[in-house]
């Protein structure tokens, strides 16, 4: 498999990874690794889970993901 947008841009690279959110197979140069803290609801609160999960996405969902979570805010 190659990476996606190596291929956009006329390159042939090996794939390393997916996106965790449109599927497209990406290139170590492409892939933007994210975490985010995990917190499960327990009994009468909330517990958090150590290492924070790993999240792949190439730059397009990274950016929508972003973008969009930064205008919920007031």
């Amino acid at each position: 498999m190659h990476c996606y947008d190596c291929l956009a841009a006329d390159r042939t690279t090996v794939a390393a990874a997916v996106c965790g959110s449109c599927g497209a197979a990406l290139c170590a140069e492409h892939v933007h690794e994210e975490r985010k803290q995990v917190r499960q609801v327990v009994g009468m609160g909330k517990a958090t889970h150590d290492p924070p999960a790993r999240r792949l996405l190439c730059a397009v969902c990274s950016y929508a993901t972003h973008k969009v979570s930064t205008e919920d805010e007031p």
